[in-house]
């Protein structure tokens, strides 16, 4: 029998061993798994697919151009994804009422907490480091959401913060 959960989180949807990554692959996480599943429902979410992406496709970038952070094909940078992932990730913000946390994947395009490479536009060199496209949204229509990314959470003492601010957060 499937248990509920009344606390829900949303989860990039590689960490629970879905195989949606762009090289096909998962990034399940053990511990995440091991420690919150009993806790809380996980929620799949993964933007890039959401938005039409195949399974394995090219891998995509965040790119500086003209001032502006937009996520750009690496090897076609016409293929500019930046509106899909805007849109979806403002359609899917409005649903968030029953959310109370979010663990994002690291280092992702679309999903990365402050810890994803910006290319330079021109020269392709890496300038500077910035959040993932879905997840600057969400955090920006959500302030007060808990988020965090897998990497960090295998710190016990963040991870015991995380699900306290989870557990207030969905009593509010």
């Amino acid at each position: 029998m499937k248990r509920t959960h009344s606390i829900k989180v949303g989860i990039s949807s590689c960490l629970l061993g879905n195989e949606v990554r762009y090289d096909g692959r998962h990034s399940r996480n053990k511990c995440i798994l091991d420690s919150m599943s009993d806790l809380m429902e996980l929620l799949p979410f993964c933007p890039e697919v959401a938005i039409g992406m195949s399974i394995p496709r090219p891998p995509i970038n965040l790119v500086r151009i003209e001032g502006e952070i937009r996520v750009r094909g690496v090897h076609d940078n016409t293929h500019d994804v930046t509106d899909a992932l805007n849109k979806y990730a403002m359609s899917l913000a409005e649903q968030f009422e029953d959310i109370s946390g979010y663990i994002f994947k690291s280092r992702s395009p679309s999903c990365g907490l402050d810890d994803v490479d910006v290319y330079d536009g021109d020269t392709q060199q890496v300038i500077a480091t910035s959040s993932g496209q879905f997840a600057k949204i969400i955090a920006q229509q959500h302030p007060s959401l808990p988020i965090e990314n897998e990497l960090r959470l295998e710190n016990e003492t963040i991870r015991n913060d995380f699900i306290k601010r989870v557990q207030v957060y969905s009593a509010r």
